[in-house]
Order: structure tokens, then sequence, then C-alpha cells
């Protein structure tokens, strides 16, 4: 099955993103505060074997929303994260210790995680970064889903796109074979 879906191709854009100098601490904070609860959402999530939306949805939205103080849209993207992790630790027959997430990263919906205009991104919450640089080839195509990473001390979004399918190659003409 083609990704994307049918005659469409997904494509990722890196941005280098710099937070306003007064929300960087608050940023950071989230960031952790999402690593913790999305460990939490996977150990609960395969304890439970709960791999559906709904059951996920009921094990762990109100946890997530008081314990981690996430917004609701944060929260449902940290639980469907999880699913994905416990999905594919489960279905490893060669199963090692239980998966656990390290880095400082976020998974954000199209729709209502963020919003890229013009040189900055909006993130849910009111979280304010400038784009330092990017590709401009793919602006006309819409986004989908992105991550926020934070790495070596330097905040990075990879916003994934959809493209459709060039079309086949054909050659004019061909050599003959001598």
């Amino acid at each position: 099955m083609l990704a994307g879906g049918e005659g469409a191709l997904t494509l990722t854009v890196m941005m280098k993103v710099s937070p306003e100098p007064e929300s960087e601490q608050t940023v950071l904070d989230l960031l952790r505060r999402y690593r913790d609860a999305l460990n939490y959402s996977i150990r609960v999530i395969i304890a439970n074997k709960a791999v559906s939306l709904g059951k996920a949805h009921k094990l762990l939205y109100k946890e997530l929303r008081e314990r981690y103080g996430l917004s609701s849209t944060i929260a449902v993207g940290c639980y469907r994260d999880a699913i994905a992790i416990a999905k594919s630790w489960l279905r490893n027959p060669k199963r090692g210790k239980m998966p656990t997430v390290k880095s400082l990263r976020m998974w954000l919906r199209s729709e209502d995680g963020y919003r890229v205009k013009g040189d900055r991104v909006e993130l849910i919450g009111g979280y304010r970064f400038k784009v330092m640089g990017w590709d401009r080839r793919y602006d006309n195509y819409p986004n989908r889903e992105a991550r926020l990473v934070f790495r070596e001390g330097e905040f990075t979004l990879y916003v994934y796109k959809q493209t459709p399918r060039p079309a086949r190659y054909a050659p004019r003409e061909c050599l003959p074979l001598i």
C-alpha cells in the first residue's frame, strides 16, 4: 500500500525554529512533561493491551490532563503517539525491554496542534516560534502532522506534507544495441 494514499507521496520538511526568549523554558518544561506522560501512557497501554483509541482515551485522557497538565489536544496526541509505540513493540516477536522515550519530542496534529504562518509557527497553548529557514518549494502542499524535537540545544520542527505522485518518465527514443 502506498504511503499517503493512492497517487500521493509523503515528504518531510525540516524547519529550524527558535522560541521567543521569554518562553523557551516553558516550552522545555512542556516537552519534559510530554515525555513523562508519553512513557506513562506506553506502560499503561502495554499493561492493559489497550491499543484502540477508545480504550486508551478512557484509561489515559483524564490522567494526562490532571497529573501532567497537558492541554486536551496535546493529551490526545500523547496517547496516540503511545499507541503507535506500543503496537510496534507488541507486534515484535523478539521483544526486548519495554520501550522508553528519552528524547524531548512532541507529536502535533495539523488541524489544531500547530499552525505555520509566514515565518512564525504557533503551537497550541500560545507558544510561538520564529522559523530560521526551510525549503519553500513545498509550501503549496497541505501540512499534515508534525514533530517538534529538541536536540543539542536546538528546536527543529519536522512537518509532513502530502504531494501528488509525479508522472512516469517515458523516454522519447532508445539507442540501438550494437
